[in-house]
């Protein structure tokens, strides 16, 4: 009888964390540079998410949910759809912590970086990389 080991990556959303937590790291650096930089809060958040992007998608199709087709391009557009969602949502959410609440920046990007991690993970797997039946 054949024994199956229980691997903690077997797990969509552990993998997703994990790729989730190399690509903020990324986006942080770069948000945190460009904001010292400009002082424009939301084209640091723009171009901080916008590289994390670029990170998620690789790992997210061939890590997370483990898709080793051909590329299509429905599947971009509809990730990078997915992406803006959470984007432009993270991004109001830092603005709206900062600017009417006055929360320091830092503390307002994990605030909008967490509703971004939730729209991304569940977009994802249940609009762009769900695995169909054929």
């Amino acid at each position: 009888m054949e024994q199956q080991k229980y691997h903690l990556t077997n797990n969509t959303f552990l993998r997703f964390s994990i790729i989730g937590v190399v690509s903020n790291i990324i986006n942080f650096i770069l948000y945190s540079l460009v904001y010292l930089m400009s002082f424009n809060i939301i084209v640091s958040s723009l171009i901080g998410y916008s590289v994390g992007i670029l990170c998620s998608y690789y790992f997210a199709r061939f890590w997370v949910f483990q898709l080793n087709n051909n590329f299509r391009f429905a599947e971009m557009i509809k990730f990078i759809s997915v992406y803006i969602i959470g984007g432009l949502s993270m991004t109001f959410i830092i603005f709206c912590l900062n600017h009417y609440l006055n929360i320091d920046y830092r503390v307002s990007w994990i605030g909008g970086a967490l509703f971004a991690i939730m729209n991304n993970y569940l977009g994802s797997k249940h609009l762009v990389f769900k695995k169909t039946n054929i």
